[in-house]
C-alpha cells in the first residue's frame, strides 16, 4: 500500500511538472508571438544588412528579453524590452524600402558575390565590401543621403571584384595548386607541351571569367581540362621514369599500350587488331557501343509495347467476363458499352501493332551516320545527328538539304501523327541565348519542310530547350557535337481507353 502511495505520489509530481512547462511554453509563445514575427520579417526585408543600426538595437532588446524570461525576471521588465525590439523591428522595415531602392546596385552585385560564396574563397575581400555595405546604410539612417549613396557605390564595386576572385579561386585554384607542384617536380622537362597547355587553358579560363563572368560553363570547362592535362603531364614524367628504368623499346612499348583496348575488346566479345594501329580497334569498339545502345533503346520500347498490349488485352478479357455476367436475353446497355470497350482496346492493339511496323519502315530511310531513329515508349525519335550548325548560327546549309529531305519521307509514314521539332544546344554560352538559339534551329528546319513541301502545319510544331537536355557529356567536344542536334519527335494518334470512367493513357 505505502508503495502505491509513493507511486502515486511521484506521478502527481511528474503531472504537475508537465503541467507547469507546458504553461511556461504557452506564457512564452503569448509574450514573443508578436516579436518572433516582426524579426522574421525584418530578415525578410534584409534589415541587418539595410538597416544595420535599427535592427541591431531591436535585436539587443530582444535577446534581453530573452534572458530575463529565462531567468524569470519581472513580467513587466520582459513587455518593456519586446515592445521595445517589435518597434525597432518595424522601423528597420520602414527604413528598408527607403535602402532597398538606393541601394539596388550593391545588393544585386552581393547577392552574385553570395552565389559565388566568396564569403569562403575570398573573406578578406568580402569582410571589406561588407563594411563599406555597412557604413553606406549606416550613413542613410543617419539622414547623410550622399555619402551613403557614395559608399554604395564603392561597396558595389568591392562586391563584384569578390564575387569574380572567388570565382576564380573556386575554378582555378586547384589548377593553379597542381601547376606549382608540377614545376616543382620539373615536369616541363619531360612534358613540356602538356604543361604549356594546362597554362595556356589556365589563362583561357580567366579571360572567359573576365569576358562572361555569369555563364561560368566554359570557364569551368578549361579549369577542369587544365586540371587533366597537369595530372596528365605528371602521369607521362612518372612513367618516363619507369619506362626508362625498366630499359623499355619501342616495340615493349606499343605491346603494352595495346594491352588495356584489348581488355575492352574482350568485354565486348571482339578480338582486337593493332597492325593498323589503335584506331581501327577504337572505331570498332565505339560502334559496338553505339549499336548497342540503339539497341537496348528499341527493347525498352519493345517492353513498353508488349506491357501496353498486355494491359489491353488483359482489360478486353475483363470487358468480355462482364458482358458474359449481364447478358440477359438481349445484350444490356452495360454490355453494349463493354463491346465499344473491347473494339477500342483492340483498335488500340492494331495501331500499336502499325506503330512497330512504320518504326522500322522510319530506321532504314537513315544511314546509321545521318539520324538516330529510336522509341520513347510511343513516341518515335528521329535524332538529326548529320544537321550541323555553325556556332551561334541557324541557317540551314546547302549539305543538309538531302538529309532533310529524307525526314519529309519519314514524316509521310505517320500520316496522321503530331510532330514537334525539337531543339538543342550544348552547354557553351549563356543559358538565354543558347535557349533562343535552340528555338531559332528548329524554326529553321520548319520553315524549310514547309516551303519544300506540302505539310499540314496543325500536325507540327517546335520546342527550344537549349542546353537543358543533354544527351552527352558536355565536358568533350564530341559530347558536345552530340548535345547541338535537332530531335524530330513523332506522336502517333492512340485511341484513349475508356474504363468505366477512368482514361487509360499509356504515354
Amino acid at each position: 500500500m505505502k508503495r502505491i502511495q509513493i507511486k502515486l505520489i511521484g506521478v502527481l509530481f511528474v503531472l504537475i511538472m508537465v503541467q507547469g512547462n507546458i504553461y511556461s511554453q504557452d506564457l512564452q509563445v503569448s509574450l514573443f508571438q508578436e516579436v518572433d514575427v516582426s524579426m522574421w520579417r525584418a530578415k525578410q526585408f534584409q534589415a541587418d544588412v539595410l538597416s544595420p543600426r535599427a535592427y541591431g538595437e531591436a535585436m539587443d532588446d530582444y535577446k534581453s528579453a530573452k534572458d530575463k524570461y529565462d531567468r524569470n525576471g519581472e513580467l513587466s521588465d520582459i513587455r518593456e524590452k519586446i515592445a521595445k525590439a517589435n518597434a525597432k523591428f518595424q522601423e528597420a522595415i520602414e527604413n528598408t524600402k527607403v535602402s532597398s531602392v538606393m541601394f539596388s546596385s550593391a545588393l544585386s552585385a552581393r547577392r552574385d558575390a553570395v552565389s559565388a560564396e566568396a564569403e569562403q574563397f575570398v573573406k578578406e575581400m568580402w569582410d571589406n565590401a561588407e563594411k563599406e555595405m555597412k557604413d553606406a546604410t549606416e550613413e542613410l539612417e543617419k539622414g547623410n543621403s550622399n555619402d551613403a549613396k557614395e559608399k554604395s557605390i564603392k561597396a558595389t564595386s568591392l562586391y563584384r571584384k569578390a564575387e569574380l576572385e572567388s570565382i576564380k579561386a573556386n575554378y582555378l585554384t586547384n589548377a593553379k595548386k597542381l601547376l606549382k607542384k608540377a614545376d616543382d617536380d620539373k615536369v616541363y622537362k619531360v612534358a613540356p607541351k602538356t604543361i604549356a597547355e594546362a597554362k595556356n587553358l589556365v589563362s583561357q579560363a580567366e579571360k572567359e571569367l573576365l569576358d562572361n563572368r555569369y555563364d561560368t560553363d566554359d570557364a569551368r570547362f578549361l579549369a577542369k581540362e587544365a586540371e587533366y592535362k597537369v595530372l596528365l603531364a605528371m602521369h607521362i614524367a612518372k612513367e618516363e621514369k619507369i619506362l626508362d628504368d625498366k630499359d623499355f623499346e619501342t616495340e615493349d612499348y606499343l605491346l603494352l599500350s595495346y594491352e588495356p583496348i584489348s581488355k575492352i575488346g574482350e568485354s565486348l566479345n571482339i578480338k582486337m587488331k593493332f597492325h593498323q594501329g589503335v584506331e581501327g580497334a577504337v572505331s570498332e569498339i565505339t560502334e559496338r557501343i553505339a549499336n548497342d545502345q540503339r539497341n537496348i533503346a528499341n527493347l525498352e520500347a519493345s517492353l513498353f509495347n508488349y506491357r501496353v498490349t498486355n494491359e489491353s488485352l488483359r482489360a478486353m478479357l475483363r470487358e468480355q467476363k462482364s458482358i458474359l455476367a449481364n447478358v440477359k436475353g438481349t445484350l444490356s446497355d452495360e454490355a453494349l458499352k463493354g463491346q465499344k470497350r473491347q473494339l477500342v482496346l483492340q483498335n488500340r492493339i492494331d495501331r500499336m501493332a502499325e506503330i512497330n511496323v512504320k518504326f522500322e519502315q522510319i530506321q532504314q530511310i537513315f544511314k546509321k551516320e545521318e539520324a538516330q531513329v529510336f522509341r520513347q515508349k510511343n513516341d518515335v525519335i528521329i535524332r538529326m545527328i548529320g544537321v550541323n550548325f555553325d556556332v551561334g548560327k541557324s541557317q540551314i546549309k546547302e549539305e543538309d538539304y538531302a538529309l532533310l529531305t529524307k525526314v519529309q519521307k519519314a514524316m509521310q509514314v505517320f500520316s496522321d501523327a503530331s510532330i514537334v521539332i525539337e531543339g538543342h544546344t550544348d552547354s557553351q554560352g549563356g543559358d538565354d541565348l543558347n535557349l533562343k538559339l535552340s528555338q531559332e534551329r528548329a524554326d529553321a528546319v520548319l520553315s524549310y519542310l514547309n516551303a519544300n513541301s506540302t505539310i499540314d502545319k496543325a500536325r507540327f510544331g517546335t520546342k527550344g530547350f537549349g542546353e537543358s537536355r543533354p544527351v552527352a557529356n558536355n565536358e568533350t567536344i564530341a559530347g558536345r557535337k552530340l548535345n547541338r542536334r535537332i530531335d524530330i519527335v513523332i506522336k502517333p494518334n492512340l485511341p484513349e481507353i475508356l474504363l468505366g470512367s477512368v482514361v487509360t493513357d499509356f504515354n
